[in-house]
């Protein structure tokens, strides 16, 4: 069976400490409904009353020492499922952001050991951190523009996305921004436990009474409770 985990060019404390107890206490208590089971892999779903609000997450924890994690550039408009399915992948997320007029990439991206694009100066607001990949470890590490050489001679597999929710089990605090791309909408993030397990976790939004979204002090709250030690997030769309 091939064990594939691909993350997709689609085209289509501070922060915790904000939180309640009984968000907390909603999060423990999540019944979470089994989607898939899969030798070292298992995908739920919840649907929820979280932060005041409905929520529908969904999540993918896996050991990475037994799938490979992938980085897929489609050569055109593709749905993240067509090309999950096209590339035999177990699991699948969209995740990098891209300029909408050129339809590429604009932050930094290796994908073969070859980099297909930069940083673009419009992502400095939320761009500070990067999924890296080297043989069948999956790493979430800081990330800023001129890190581009050393990081290229290091990973051959990197997307480099934002903001970074946890660091070493820390959570970033980014309390002073407000609205707009910080407010709720839908969210997708990776990320991985102390025991170097791999978490896809995808929060539904936009859509009345049943998924609100959630806003990136929220998004990190949920990854610090389900156990993350670092996490990143990622294009939501």
């Amino acid at each position: 069976m091939k064990r594939l985990i691909v993350l997709l060019f689609a085209w289509l404390p501070a922060a915790a400490a904000a939180q309640s107890a009984a968000d907390s206490l909603a999060i423990a208590a999540i019944r979470w409904d089994t989607c898939c089971v899969r030798p070292h892999l298992v995908a739920v779903q919840a649907r929820l009353e979280l932060f005041g609000a409905p929520q529908t997450i969904s999540m993918v924890r896996y050991d990475a020492g037994h799938y490979r994690t992938r980085i897929v550039q489609p050569d055109s408009l593709t749905l993240t499922s067509v090309l999950a399915e096209a590339e035999g992948a177990a699991a699948a997320v969209n995740a990098g952001y891209f300029n909408v007029k050129r339809l590429v990439p604009s932050t930094f991206v290796r994908v073969g050991g070859r980099t297909i694009a930069a940083t673009e100066a419009q992502e400095a607001f939320r761009v500070n951190g990067a999924v890296a990949v080297k043989g069948r470890r999956v790493r979430i590490v800081p990330y800023a523009p001129e890190d581009d050489p050393r990081l290229a001679r290091r990973y051959r597999e990197i997307l480099a996305a934002g903001p970074l929710l946890l660091h070493d089990g820390e959570a970033l605090s980014y309390a002073d921004r407000k609205g707009g791309f910080w407010g709720r909408h839908p969210r997708s993030l990776m990320g991985v436990t102390r025991s170097g397990e791999a978490v896809l976790i995808v929060v539904d939004g936009r859509f009345a009474q049943q998924a609100a979204g959630m806003t990136i002090g929220e998004l990190t709250y949920l990854a610090q409770r389900l156990g993350l030690y670092a996490a990143l997030n990622l294009d939501g769309g």
